[in-house]
Order: structure tokens, then sequence, then C-alpha cells
């Protein structure tokens, strides 16, 4: 029979067996755990000598230079704001992606400051190039051989410095002849020849000029539906649909539209003519009519018409006589008895012999005085309604 006292006995010598095998495998645990972290540590050693130092990719090429890449170190303080060290324990590679954009914010930085220097003193001359040639044909990105992992392949190519006016369409090899151009009368009043219709233009009309020579017309008048290639031609075109009138002469009640045609207005009490023709002592108050008087002083007529064989000396001349003389259409009708002419000087003339009407000054009639007749036109047809 067992007492008591034996059955503590082999408790306590069983749970004294217990804790001498923990303390055994515990100790087994430590021998195994310190081999294999001395194995990770080498594992991971290995690792970071291949990883990019900014992206955590795979990279190869020392951020601190060997014989065939340049130390970077510094430019990588620069630009990225990170403390490199050789003896942290991080990485200190770069992979092709990063390395050819650091080498691009290098040439950057070096082109930025060749160009500040040339324009801070524009008398010395400089053999490099100030266009950045660190873009090649991959992209940015960098070729690696298998062989050779550490070589970098600069392709940048010096080029003989070149000054381009884009204007004139010259090269120059200095800066100073290229400014000297750029202040000539050469560049000021250079003009360019239009391919469709061989007209000559300053550069700042040049452009404008082209879009007439265009198919597509983009403005609209809401009131008559005629189409415009530019606005300016589409907003001078809609304001005379609008009977307002603001520009006001201070010598005599003439109202016009536009404030040239008050300046040209205002030479008929100056008597000034500032157009002369090159070829007789005629002047003119404005350059259409010269451009209509020199006309007459040229021999061909270079607008021929089909149907009679007759000759024009402009093409809107042509268009009226193939209107008026061979379609039949009067558009100008008197308003004193209501007959209809083709031609405008034909009613004028049958106003002044039927009608006896006072003889107007040269020109055509003003539109104040046009809009102030057809306004009495209405109110008379209204009173005669009552």
């Amino acid at each position: 029979m067992v007492g008591p006292l034996t059955i503590l006995k082999i408790l306590h010598c069983k749970q004294l067996l217990k804790r001498r095998a923990r303390k055994r495998s515990s100790k087994i645990k430590e021998v195994y755990d310190s081999s294999s972290d001395a194995e990770d540590q080498n594992e991971t050693k290995e690792e970071e000598e291949n990883i990019c130092r900014v992206c955590m990719n795979e990279g190869n090429i020392p951020i601190f230079g060997n014989d065939l890449v340049e130390d970077v170190s510094e430019s990588l303080r620069s630009f990225g704001g990170i403390e490199v060290e050789a003896e942290d324990a991080y990485s200190k590679h770069l992979c092709s992606s990063c390395y050819t954009q650091l080498q691009n914010a290098i040439a950057f930085r070096k082109t930025a400051q060749k160009t500040e220097q040339l324009l801070r003193s524009p008398g010395e001359e400089s053999t490099d190039p100030i266009e950045p040639s660190f873009e090649d044909d991959t992209n940015g990105s960098v070729e690696m051989d298998d062989d050779e992992p550490y070589e970098y392949k600069n392709k940048k190519v010096k080029k003989e410095r070149k000054w381009r006016c884009r204007r004139c369409d010259l090269d120059f090899k200095g800066f100073e002849d290229y400014q000297a151009h750029r202040l000539s009368d050469e560049h000021e009043n250079f003009r360019q020849t239009c391919p469709i219709c061989n007209k000559s233009f300053m550069h700042s009309s040049f452009r404008n000029h082209m879009k007439l020579h265009g198919q597509e017309k983009p403005y609209m008048c809401d009131f008559c539906g005629k189409k415009f290639r530019m606005q300016g031609q589409f907003s001078r075109h809609r304001a005379t649909h609008i009977d307002d009138l603001p520009f006001q002469c201070s010598l005599c009640p003439y109202r016009g539209r536009f404030n040239e045609c008050l300046k040209m207005h205002m030479r008929t009490h100056t008597g000034e003519k500032p157009y002369q023709c090159a070829e007789c002592p005629a002047r003119f108050v404005n350059k259409g009519n010269l451009t209509r008087h020199v006309l007459i002083h040229k021999e061909e007529r270079d607008f021929k018409c089909d149907a009679c064989d007759r000759g024009f000396y402009t093409k809107r001349e042509l268009e009226l006589h193939l209107k008026v003389d061979h379609t039949g259409v009067k558009d100008h009708v008197c308003n004193l008895c209501g007959k209809a002419f083709g031609y405008r000087r034909q009613m004028l003339k049958h106003q002044l012999k039927v009608h006896k009407r006072e003889k107007l000054r040269g020109g055509r009639v003003p539109v104040y005085l046009t809009l102030e007749s057809e306004k009495r036109r209405r109110e008379l047809a209204e009173n005669q309604m009552l």
C-alpha cells in the first residue's frame, strides 16, 4: 500500500524531469538560431549588394564608382536628399533606370549653368551646345551588357553651337551676330510670300492670311447667314446689320460705325490726301481709291468674260458684269419712282436727269444719311397706312 508521502515524491520527480527537458531543448534551439541568424545575415548582405538604394529594385551600379563609373554620391545627396555613407549598412548601388535619371539631372544642371553664364557674359564664346543631349533612342534607358555590368554608355556628342532666326530662316555662329540681326531692318521688315497667291505679308500678318485659303468657315452671321474664316471679318460684317453709329464728327452731322471711317471723314475737312499716284499727279484720301486709280495706267486687263470676251481690271468688276449684263439682275432701285437698275451709277444718272435731284458729292452716300432716309420712308409709309 502506497502512502501519500510516496505519491508526493513521485510528482516532484516528474516536475524535475520536465524542467530539465525544457532547459535542454532551449539550449539546442539557441545554438540552431545563432547558426541560422548568421546564415540569414550573410544572405541579406549579399542581397543588399544587388538592391537599388532609391527604388529597391535589382541594381548593380556602384554609387561610389569604380574604374568604369564615376562617383555619384554627391549628386545623389543634392538631387535625392539622401545621405549615403560608405560605413552604413544599406545598399550602395543603383539600378540602370535611377542611374540614368540622375545623369539626366546632372546634365540639366550643367546646361542651365552654362546658359546662365553665357547670358550674363555674352561676349564669351562657348563650344558646348546649349541644348541638352542626354536623351537617346531608348527613351531614357541605359543599355547594360551582361559581360560588363558596370559599364555606362554615354551617348553625348558635342555639336557646334548655332543661333537660328526662325522668322528669316538664317543660322548664326555667334550670339553677337544673331543679336545684331534681330535688331536689323532686315529682320524687322522681313516679308513672307504666300505659296498659294504669291502675295507677300509681314510676319505678324502672314498666319492670318493663310487662314483665308482654308476651307473651313467657323464664324456665321446670325442675321444673314454669311460665313467667315476670321473673327475680325465676322465682327465687322455683323456691325453692318446694326444701326448703332457711335463715332460722330465734331464739325458736321457725320456719324459712322468704325473709328477708321471717322478718321477718313476728317480728311474731308482738313483736305489731306496722303496717297499719291506714282505715274501722275493724282492724290487720294485713302489707299483703296489709289489702288483703283492705278489700274487705269495698266494696259492689259487680266479678267476677261468668256461670254463676250470683254476685259476687266478686277475680279469684282467681272463678277458684276456677269451678274448684270448676262444674268439680268437689277439690285439698285430708285427710291423716288421705284425703277430698278443693274448698276448704281445708272440709278444715280436716272435721278439726276428724270427727278432733277441735286448732284451729290463724289463717293458713296454716308451710312448715317442712308439710315435717315430709310427712317423717313418708313414713317411716310406708316402715315399713309393710317
